[in-house]
């Protein structure tokens, strides 16, 4: 994929959240605009980015709605 429609999707799933803290997370790091974040991560945590990333892209995640409906039939 390449960098626009990675952009794209990373809009879409912004745009798709009512996380509050997950918008706060992004603004942050572009507050800190740390380049050498990703390089200082652990191996494990950069494949786990990478395969959900991937799973994003394959459609294969449960929106935030649904899993409210799931956690409310509790």
């Amino acid at each position: 994929m390449d960098i626009q429609a990675e952009k794209i999707a990373l809009a879409k799933l912004i745009l798709d959240t009512d996380d509050e803290g997950i918008i706060g997370q992004i603004k942050l790091l572009f507050k800190t605009n740390d380049n050498n974040l990703w390089s200082d991560l652990p191996a494990y945590v950069k494949e786990g980015i990478k395969e959900s990333i991937g799973q994003a892209d394959r459609g294969e995640f449960i929106s935030l709605e649904d899993v409210k409906k799931e956690v409310s039939l509790l």
